[in-house]
């Protein structure tokens, strides 16, 4: 039986795109294999890279600096930590204020100490748009800025006051920073009563779920 010649035509062409399509494939598969290497090289360097900053903390607790009372120093042994998560390292579009105005941000122990309300800094998270006041401390000369902050998983999972974040201070006209709650960490009078600590304020309550950086300490 004869061919139609239009089939006879794309059976030819199938037959002769074979190899090209062949290389194409190829090509494709081997861009997705470097990129997928490169992401999974990155990711791990970075969980890496927390571990590290854990476990230096971790000796440091045991220090003669560390802000345990001395009589916790002795049966120290690790802080607990969520595992690192890249998907709490995120991108935050940053806007820092015109006019940052000196607030009196609240204490643990009642009173209050002076805080410029520095900039802020929405990003999404857990399917949800989220924003943070990032704050410069006054009465030092540390340039990073504070972030105080709440969520969902205080009181349960994590300390009841609200965790800290440090944020190294953006160059003038920088409009992206980033976030990382994989670093997030409790303040020091969760481990000793003689410290003062800031409360996170009502602004930076967050409505989800942080399930990154330290959880709540156990002696």
């Amino acid at each position: 039986m004869q061919k139609h010649p239009a089939l006879f035509l794309f059976q030819k062409f199938i037959h002769m795109a074979k190899p090209v399509r062949i290389i194409f494939i190829a090509g494709v598969i081997l861009i997705i294999f470097y990129f997928l290497k490169e992401a999974v090289f990155s990711d791990t360097a970075y969980v890496a890279g927390i571990k590290k900053e854990r476990q230096e903390k971790n000796q440091s607790f045991r220090s003669s600096n560390s802000p345990l009372v001395e009589a916790d120093r002795p049966t120290f042994d690790s802080l607990v930590y969520y595992a690192p998560d890249i998907i709490y390292r995120v991108n935050a579009d940053y806007e820092e204020f015109s006019q940052p105005e000196t607030v009196q941000m609240p204490m643990n122990t009642g009173g209050t100490e002076p805080y410029l309300r520095f900039a802020k800094a929405t990003f999404n998270l857990e399917g949800q748009q989220n924003s943070l006041i990032l704050y410069l401390r006054v009465a030092t000369t540390d340039s990073a800025l504070f972030v105080p902050f709440s969520d969902k998983t205080n009181g349960t999972e994590t300390y009841e006051g609200g965790r800290f974040l440090d944020i190294p201070k953006p160059e003038k006209g920088v409009r992206q920073i980033t976030l990382d709650f994989n670093k997030a960490y409790n303040p020091f009078c969760v481990y000793n009563y003689n410290y003062t600590c800031p409360v996170p304020p009502p602004s930076n309550r967050l409505p989800v779920m942080v399930r990154a950086g330290e959880k709540a300490y156990q002696k």
